[in-house]
């Protein structure tokens, strides 16, 4: 990296806030449930109809799920016509998460990470301006030790305090009181994860909190929910119960890899927290149709990946 990270974005503030107590409160419930992605094609049938070109999958999940994480710009900078694009086919209210590239959590020498960021943000502008940007997300290696705790302090101050930021740590190292009041000073949330080789601890560090079910590499097909995993669910709507009372939002982010199939583990675990259960039908049907004339779709799919999202995604 070949800047620090010392100085804060500056591009112009255009927008209301983004991070401010009470902001992701919604109307009934502080719960923002969705996958890590909407672009799996092993989704077609089991998700959306048969047929579907990729181009309508947003639109299609959107009517389900009122959250996404989105995987890609993990990779890449998403374009803003891109983002525009997003913000235009899903509805008011919706909320998208994503990660900021690994170009500046897994720096390579010389990489201007500073630069990457500060473009990176500045995608970010037409889902600021729509009211449609939920937290962003720093995802590090398991390789990523307390020993760099600069590196870290350097970045919670490069992203600036109106985005909504979220801190993905995996090393046991990081589980000390500094690291806590390093996450607290910035009002970052520790992203609780469930994942193999690390337990975050389950600390509030912001106004909201962040989930995340990853699960492993084992599967490889998603077009259906292949494990039982609901003792999990159960054990974070405790975490969200007690510990988590005081956050005024909840994000919680399902991976295809958990269960098998995104959609269906986000059902139950809206069901598992008390929440209306999501009508994953409605992905199927025709604009202003009330239910499918022929039940539920046959599972199927195949499994190429596509924009927004990545089958062999960085979890």
């Amino acid at each position: 990296m070949s800047i620090p990270f010392v100085r804060r974005w500056t591009a112009r503030r255009t927008v209301e806030k983004t991070v401010r107590r009470g902001r992701f409160d919604p109307p009934v419930s502080r719960f923002w449930l969705g996958c890590s992605g909407w672009s799996y094609n092993d989704w077609v049938g089991p998700f959306y109809p048969p047929g579907t070109p990729p181009g309508e999958f947003l639109e299609r999940y959107a009517r389900v799920f009122r959250s996404v994480e989105v995987d890609s710009s993990f990779y890449r900078i998403p374009a803003p016509t891109l983002v525009r694009r997003w913000s235009e086919v899903t509805p008011e209210g919706f909320r998208f998460a994503l990660k900021v590239p690994r170009d500046v959590t897994h720096p390579s020498p010389g990489e201007d990470a500073q630069a990457v960021l500060d473009r990176f943000l500045e995608s970010l502008r037409p889902l600021r301006e729509a009211r449609k940007l939920g937290p962003v997300v720093l995802q590090f290696p398991a390789s990523f030790q307390a020993r760099e705790a600069s590196r870290l302090e350097g970045l919670l101050t490069a992203v600036p305090e109106d985005i909504a930021l979220a801190v993905e740590l995996r090393h046991g190292s990081w589980w000390t009181d500094q690291t806590r009041r390093l996450l607290e000073t910035r009002r970052a949330a520790l992203v609780w994860s469930v994942i193999p080789a690390t337990e975050p601890p389950p600390w509030v560090t912001s106004e909201f909190v962040y989930a995340r079910f990853v699960g492993d590499r084992a599967l490889t097909r998603f077009d259906r929910i292949q494990r039982d995993r609901r003792a999990e669910l159960a054990a974070m709507r405790e975490r969200f119960d007690h510990e988590g009372r005081s956050a005024t939002a909840v994000f919680a982010y399902s991976n295809n890899h958990f269960m098998g199939f995104g959609p269906g583990t986000t059902a139950l675990l809206a069901e598992v927290l008390g929440e209306p259960r999501p009508d994953l039908a409605a992905a199927q049907r025709v604009r202003g149709q009330t239910r499918l004339a022929g039940g539920e779709a046959p599972f199927a799919g195949s499994n190429s990946p596509r924009e927004g999202d990545s089958r062999t995604g960085s979890d």
